[in-house]
C-alpha cells in the first residue's frame, strides 16, 4: 500500500473517530438503558452511514472542483461551488438523520420542527459546519499539497536547467582549448620532428583526461593540477626560453575533490594573453593554496605596455559562470589588469 493511501486512510480514521464521539447519544433519556460503550457504538454506527456521503463530497472538491477551477484561478467560483457542496451534503445529511438514524438506529422520533425561522436556519447553519469543517481542512491540506509540489517542480526546472547550461559551458571548454592547443602545434611545425612528436603526444593525453576523465561532476584537486602541469610543459616546448613559468604549490588534503577544468582557463588565458601577445620574455607565476577546504589560486603574467587592453574572453567568462553555478556565493574572483600586468586571484570554498 502505498504512502498516500495510507495518509488518506488515517485521515479518515481519525475523523471518523473524532465526528462518530459526537454523534453518540450521550444524554437524553431515551438512552438511560444504555452503558457509555453502547451509547458510543451507535455513534460509530452513524458515522459509518454518513462517511458514505461525506467521503464522496470531499474527493469531488479535491479531484474536480479544485483541479478544474484553481489553475484558472477562479478562486471566487470555486468557494461558491465548495458551498454549494456543502449545502447538498448538509440537506442529505438531515434527511439521513430524520429518517434513517432516529427512527431505525437510534429508535426515537425525529426533532419536532423549529418553531421560528430563526431557530430553524441556527439549526441548519449548525449542521453544516461539520460539512464545511471537513471540507475546508481536506482543502487546506490539498493546497499545501499542490504548493509543495509546485516548488518541487519549480526546484526541478530549476536545476535541470542549469545542469544543461553546465553540460553546454563544459561542453565549449575543449573546443576552445583545442583550438588554442592546435595553434601551438602550427607554430611547431617547423621546429625538428621530435619537438612536434612530443607535443602531439602530450595533446593525447590532455585530450583523454578530458575526454574520459571529466564526464563526473567532481575531480580530484591532485587530478586538475596535473592537467595543469602538462598544460605548462605543453607550452614550453613552443616558447623554450623566452618563458619562464613558477608554480608554488601547498595542499593540506590531496583527496579534495573540485569541478573539472576550472582552473585549467586561467592559466590558459595567461599564456595566450602573456606569451602568445608578447614579442619578449614572458614571466607567469602560479600559486595554488588549499587550506582548510579553502582553496587559493593565483596567476599573473606580464604583458607588453602597449597592448591594446581586450575584454574577458570566451574561456575566462566560461569559468566565470561556471563559478556562478557551481559554486554559489562560496567564491571570489579578482581580475587585475594593469599596463604590464595581468592577475587573476581565484578564493573558493570546496565541498
Amino acid at each position: 500500500m502505498s504512502r498516500r493511501i495510507l495518509l488518506h486512510v488515517g485521515f479518515w480514521a481519525v475523523y471518523a473517530l473524532y465526528d462518530g464521539y459526537l454523534s453518540a447519544p450521550l444524554t437524553g433519556t431515551s438512552f438511560e438503558g444504555l452503558s457509555f460503550v453502547q451509547r458510543l457504538i451507535l455513534g460509530y454506527q452513524a458515522e459509518l452511514i454518513l462517511l458514505a456521503i461525506k467521503i464522496p463530497a470531499v474527493y469531488f472538491v479535491l479531484y474536480y472542483l479544485i483541479p478544474r477551477f484553481l489553475p484558472k484561478n477562479k478562486h471566487i467560483s470555486l468557494a461558491f461551488s465548495i458551498l454549494g457542496v456543502a449545502a447538498v451534503v448538509t440537506l442529505i445529511n438531515h434527511w439521513v438523520w430524520r429518517e434513517l438514524l432516529y427512527p431505525h438506529l437510534f429508535k426515537v422520533s425525529a426533532s419536532p420542527p423549529a418553531p421560528t425561522f430563526a431557530i430553524a436556519l441556527f439549526r441548519w447553519l449548525w449542521s453544516s459546519f461539520d460539512i464545511l469543517m471537513l471540507l475546508g481542512i481536506s482543502s487546506a491540506l490539498k493546497f499545501f499539497r499542490m504548493r509543495l509540489q509546485n516548488m518541487e517542480r519549480e526546484k526541478q526546472l530549476i536545476a535541470e536547467k542549469l545542469q544543461s547550461e553546465l553540460q553546454f559551458l563544459r561542453a565549449q571548454t575543449n573546443p576552445h582549448f583545442l583550438f588554442n592547443t592546435l595553434n601551438n602545434i602550427y607554430g611547431l611545425a617547423r621546429k625538428p620532428a621530435p619537438v612536434a612528436a612530443e607535443v602531439v603526444m602530450r595533446l593525447s593525453q590532455l585530450l583523454r583526461f578530458m575526454l574520459y576523465e571529466c564526464s563526473s561532476p567532481r575531480i580530484a584537486l591532485v587530478d586538475e593540477i596535473k592537467v595543469i602541469k602538462d598544460y605548462i610543459e605543453l607550452e614550453k616546448l613552443r616558447y623554450n626560453q623566452r618563458l619562464q613559468v613558477t608554480f608554488e604549490e601547498n595542499i593540506d588534503d590531496s583527496g579534495c575533490m573540485i569541478a573539472p577544468l576550472l582552473l585549467l582557463p586561467f592559466v590558459e588565458n595567461a599564456f595566450k594573453h602573456g606569451a602568445g601577445e608578447s614579442r619578449f620574455d614572458t614571466h607567469i607565476d602560479l600559486r595554488l593554496q588549499l587550506r582548510n577546504n579553502r582553496l587559493e589560486f593565483e596567476v599573473q603574467n606580464n604583458k607588453d605596455p602597449d597592448e591594446n587592453p581586450a575584454g574577458e574572453g570566451i574561456g575566462l567568462k566560461n569559468v566565470r559562470r561556471q563559478l556562478e553555478l557551481i559554486y554559489p556565493d562560496k567564491h571570489v574572483l579578482q581580475v587585475e589588469a594593469q599596463a604590464n600586468l595581468f592577475r587573476v586571484v581565484l578564493e573558493l570554498e570546496l565541498d
